[in-house]
């Protein structure tokens, strides 16, 4: 079985650690639809077309390595559209409690996730990060560094943490909503707000559904 991480830029050579110390496929190889790099960290790079020719998609898994929620979100049903197989990459350093339960594709470093989680699908959760119990993290959001969530929150789909945010127990978060670097969050958060500060406050909109601007691969 082949790894494939799509997209090889900066958070691809973080997946690509992660991916080396689990060791459990026979080749790990970057898919990349933008990049002119042929070899990256001794890694292949392919266009995604030209994986496909080379390889069967049977025995190919892939994960996502886009920062972006958006374009996590864009190349996840891509990849669904192609009938491709996702697969999940967790730490060994991971904690998971009782119940928690994971989607497909979801990239786990060493975080801590408590009793009866429900993680959605295509979900990156990044290092030192812990997850209160019963918390509901939507679809290709992305967790950073030394994020905190409170018991019971929930977090809608293609939501984006910055490394540091933190979340009081029971708060709610709509999509598409960005909190800033260090936000303490105390009050439920509408869909698409940016949010800043401590405690945190709107400063705008998330009008484009984007975090970093770039959504390909």
């Amino acid at each position: 079985m082949i790894l494939a991480i799509y997209c090889a830029g900066g958070l691809g050579k973080e997946v690509l650690a992660l991916a080396c110390s689990i060791n459990r496929w026979e080749a790990i190889v970057f898919v990349d639809d933008v990049t002119d790099c042929r070899m990256y960290h001794g890694a292949s790079v392919h266009r995604f077309e030209e994986l496909l020719g080379l390889v069967n998609k049977e025995n190919i898994e892939f994960v996502i390595a886009s920062g972006e929620p958006t374009g996590r979100k864009a190349l996840y049903k891509k990849l669904k559209d192609h009938g491709c197989k996702m697969t999940n990459l967790i730490s060994p350093y991971a904690s998971l409690g009782v119940g928690t339960q994971l989607g497909e594709g979801c990239i786990l470093w060493d975080c801590v996730i408590t009793n009866d989680a429900i993680i959605g699908e295509n979900v990156l959760i990044n290092t030192r990060a812990l997850l209160g119990h019963d918390v509901i993290v939507g679809s290709h959001g992305v967790i950073s560094a030394n994020c905190f969530l409170g018991g019971h929150t929930v977090l809608d789909e293609c939501v984006y943490m910055a490394p540091g945010a933190m979340m009081k127990d029971r708060i709610h978060v709509g999509e598409q909503a960005i909190i800033s670097l260090g936000a303490v969050v105390l009050r439920n958060v509408r869909s698409k707000a940016i949010m800043i500060g401590n405690p945190a406050r709107k400063i705008g909109e998330n009008t484009e559904g984007r975090v970093f601007g770039r959504i390909d691969g």
